[in-house]
């Protein structure tokens, strides 16, 4: 996967290239632009995965650079990152589909997170896009999309049937009746498939990657990640390093 970087901030676009350990996460190429009319220059060159933007630039705006993406490529995922804590510009940016807005200075796991999860949300949906499904295959993958979009989060059962355009209770029987899973069973199995990644791919501490994939509490995220996959988190990491070498 490719990233392109774009700040006027000189300092700031190396710093961030430099923070991260990319080939990790799965960024094979890392693209660098300092303004608006170089980053559309290099997007006519190269295609992009994910697109790391500040707003407010000198020949223009990140909305500007989104907008031009969407028009020309669809096929990305956008991050900005940002001084500007503007109710305004974050309504802005979901109107343009940006994937998340961050402000600066941000700490470099949820930076590192963030990408992560930017790359995550990418594939998922690319595969939503692959061959024409039927009817009900279709409608397990936008919730399995649902979960997966919103693993950081407490996911209300009706929020999901809301989403998916059916009653909780039916849900709940509908998701069992389909994959043999129940609905909880499956959010648990997708959030500690998340956190197993997290420790292979990235740097972040047990604590980062537990908020990540939606538990407050530290200890519980331990016990029920034990319960999964027979090692604590710690555990599990040191094996998969351990591998490696």
């Amino acid at each position: 996967m490719t990233i392109l970087i774009v700040d006027d901030d000189r300092p700031a676009v190396s710093g961030i290239v430099q923070i991260i350990d990319w080939q990790k996460i799965g960024i094979t190429q890392v693209l660098t632009a300092y303004g608006v009319q170089e980053a559309i220059s290099r997007l006519k060159e190269a295609h992009v995965d994910i697109l790391l933007t500040d707003i407010e630039m000198l020949d223009g705006t990140g909305f500007d650079l989104i907008k031009w993406c969407n028009e020309h490529d669809g096929s990305y995922v956008s991050v900005i990152l940002s001084s500007f804590p503007n109710f305004y510009y974050a309504q802005h940016a979901m109107a343009l589909g940006v994937y998340e807005y961050l402000l600066k200075p941000i700490e470099d796991d949820v930076l590192e997170s963030t990408i992560i999860r930017s790359i995550m949300h990418l594939k998922k949906r690319q595969d939503l896009l692959e061959p024409p499904k039927a009817g009900s295959d279709l409608l397990i993958d936008r919730i399995r999309f649902y979960i997966i979009e919103h693993i950081s989060e407490e996911i209300s059962r009706s929020d999901l049937a809301s989403f998916v355009g059916l009653s909780p209770e039916y849900l709940s029987t509908y998701f069992k009746k389909e994959t043999g899973m129940t609905l909880s069973d499956h959010i648990k199995s997708e959030r500690i498939e998340f956190a197993k990644r997290l420790l292979r791919h990235s740097n972040l501490s047990i604590s980062t990657i537990s908020g990540n994939v939606g538990y407050d509490s530290l200890s519980y995220f331990s016990q029920v990640f034990r319960r999964s996959v027979g090692l604590t988190p710690r555990e599990y990491r040191q094996k998969k390093l351990g591998e490696r070498k």
